[in-house]
């Protein structure tokens, strides 16, 4: 007799390495540039210490221990006992628990605590891709950037006009192309860098 299949995940457990984002407590506790910065650096850079994660984001340790404590709380990161304990055998090591967080408000009452939560997370997000901008832009004031880099890098804006399902449809043809790059670039030479991509499409109202 075959075995019973597995039990189906639930919203917020992540699934080949994709979470979903559905709970309000926890997307609150992901609403924080600091946080978000740190679990990018885990997921891209790779596992880190408090330390090394300060280094890595020009902060202090203080602050990444704290915040890695919140994560750590709510699911989004877990111990890296393979890595040891560090040079004075104290440093807790940290990785991801999941490759990639996406969350949406999809209820239908825009008072609702989800769709506040979503939104504190979308506040969050804007300041972490801000704070990803100026970067860069510091980097290249530094000499730190070449001349093909500096004019691939860039941003713009478009205005059109579209369904929410046409909007829908857009946002997942630009994810497919975005995909079909990534995998292109795991097989580029030693030029190649890690490039943010933010996505933002929202529609707008004029008051009358």
């Amino acid at each position: 007799m075959d075995a019973d299949p597995p039990a189906p995940a639930t919203s917020d457990e992540p699934t080949a390495g994709r979470l979903r984002l559905t709970d309000p407590g926890r997307m609150r506790a992901m609403a924080h540039p600091l946080r978000m910065l740190i679990m990018g650096s885990l997921r891209i850079d790779g596992p880190a210490t408090a330390a090394i994660l300060a280094r890595r984001l020009d902060t202090d340790s203080g602050q990444t221990s704290h915040h890695l404590r919140t994560l750590a709380r709510h699911g989004f990161v877990i111990d890296a006992p393979e890595l040891g304990k560090g040079l004075r055998g104290r440093e807790r090591w940290w990785k991801a628990a999941s490759t990639t967080t996406v969350f949406s408000d999809d209820g239908d009452d825009p008072r609702s605590l989800q769709a506040a939560a979503v939104g504190a997370l979308d506040r969050a997000a804007l300041q972490t891709w801000d704070s990803l901008a100026a970067a860069y832009r510091e980097q290249v004031a530094r000499g730190e950037w070449s001349a093909p880099w500096r004019r691939a890098a860039g941003a713009g804006d478009s205005i059109v006009r579209l369904t929410p399902g046409r909007l829908s449809a857009l946002r997942g043809e630009i994810g497919e192309v975005i995909a079909r790059h990534e995998e292109a670039g795991r097989a580029e030479d030693d030029d190649a860098a890690t490039v943010v991509i933010a996505l933002l499409a929202y529609p707008r109202r004029v008051a009358e």
